[in-house]
């Protein structure tokens, strides 16, 4: 028989220096995926909210439920990198995020007037068009004789700025037909024009550089049934992309704003038969109505949409707001008009400048408006 007296088990084996030195190796390396990962999250949720702040606070909180779970000596490291990252990631997503859009604004300082009585812009009229591209700004415009019969051609300026403009050289750029009242869409490679015709026809035009346009034709337009809309105008139209579907709102001598929606630029079908946006009942806009532009702010749309309550011409235009979340159902602004309907500010367009909105109105003259 084997005695077992004084006997005393061996202790168990202990992890060897290479073991010990894998199994760091894995712990840096999940630190680093997971950094890696939260910080993809960041980013996600910055995009889907539209405020970085928002989105970093998010991801802070999720850190410290699995820091608390999860053995501290793998979190770490990756918690100190993305407490020394998250400051610098949120200045710098807020920066680039577009600002809030307000309704107050200067009074505004006159950029850009008509030519002189022999131009052939001796007057303008109706929305023109501002698009800022790299370090420069370019605006289209319509330009006439100042007659009513007088045919309406497209210019171009441009300006480092947007306060300094330069006509272009070879103005009027396009005078084939009838052209105002435009919106100019940059999409897949080449510009479109949503214009308003001789007959208050909407119209679309195309260019691959801005300068060179050819004439689509007119839009077709169709109501709920298919049948297409023969009851004109559909004037001022105004055209908004996403998820693959245009969106183009048109009025019909400024009694309201239609809607219709297409996925190929070809046809256009009405939502509903009834205007999405309409007149009054304040009496700023309870005569006339018409829509410049529609914009997105995280999961609000803002139109923009000029107004009149004056019977009788030379009628007084008022820039005004509304807000959607569906594009279809829209809210007037309590600020509305943003400036005293005396001023005749009409046509007003936002314009992103790389760190704040600016507001620009049209007709007689171009605005620039700054918020307060």
């Amino acid at each position: 028989m084997i005695s077992t007296v004084g006997y005393q088990a061996a202790p168990a084996p202990g992890p060897n220096a290479e073991e010990l030195e894998a199994t760091d190796r894995v712990s840096r390396s999940l630190s680093w995926y997971l950094l890696a990962g939260h910080a993809l999250l960041v980013f996600v949720l910055w995009k889907l909210t539209g405020h970085a702040a928002v989105a970093a606070a998010v991801v802070l909180i999720l850190m410290t439920v699995e820091a608390l779970v999860i053995d501290m000596t793998i979190f770490l490291p990756f918690c100190l990198a993305v407490l020394l990252w998250m400051p610098t990631s949120i200045m710098a997503g807020e920066q680039a995020s577009p600002d809030e859009i307000g309704t107050s604004y200067t009074d505004g300082q006159v950029v850009f007037t008509a030519g002189d009585e022999d131009d052939w812009d001796a007057a303008i009229r109706e929305r023109g068009w501002i698009l800022k591209e790299g370090d420069s700004y370019r605006m289209w415009y319509t330009g006439y004789d100042g007659t009513r019969e007088g045919l309406k051609k497209l210019g171009l300026a441009t300006s480092p700025d947007g306060i300094t403009w330069t006509r272009h050289a070879k103005n009027p750029i396009y005078d084939d037909v009838w052209v105002e009242d435009m919106q100019v869409v940059k999409h897949d490679g080449q510009y479109l024009m949503f214009a308003e015709g001789d007959k208050g026809q909407a119209e679309l035009l195309t260019s691959p550089d801005g300068i060179a346009w050819t004439m689509v034709g007119d839009i077709d337009i169709r109501h709920t049934d298919g049948q297409p809309v023969t009851d004109r105008p559909c004037g001022t139209p105004t055209a908004y992309f996403e998820n693959d579907t245009w969106y183009l709102y048109y009025e019909k001598w400024d009694q309201g704003i239609w809607l219709a929606t297409s996925g190929d630029l070809k046809t256009f079908t009405n939502v509903q038969e009834e205007p999405v946006l309409t007149l009054g009942p304040e009496s700023y806009d309870e005569l006339m109505i018409a829509l410049n532009q529609i914009v997105k702010q995280g999961e609000t749309y803002y139109a923009f949409y000029h107004g009149t309550g004056t019977p009788t011409k030379p009628r007084d235009w008022c820039t005004c707001m509304a807000t959607s979340s569906d594009l279809i159902h829209w809210t007037k602004s309590e600020a509305n008009p943003l400036f005293p309907t005396t001023e005749n500010e009409s046509s007003g367009i936002l314009v992103h400048d790389g760190s704040d909105w600016r507001l620009y109105t049209m007709h007689a003259q171009v605005k620039l408006h700054l918020p307060k």
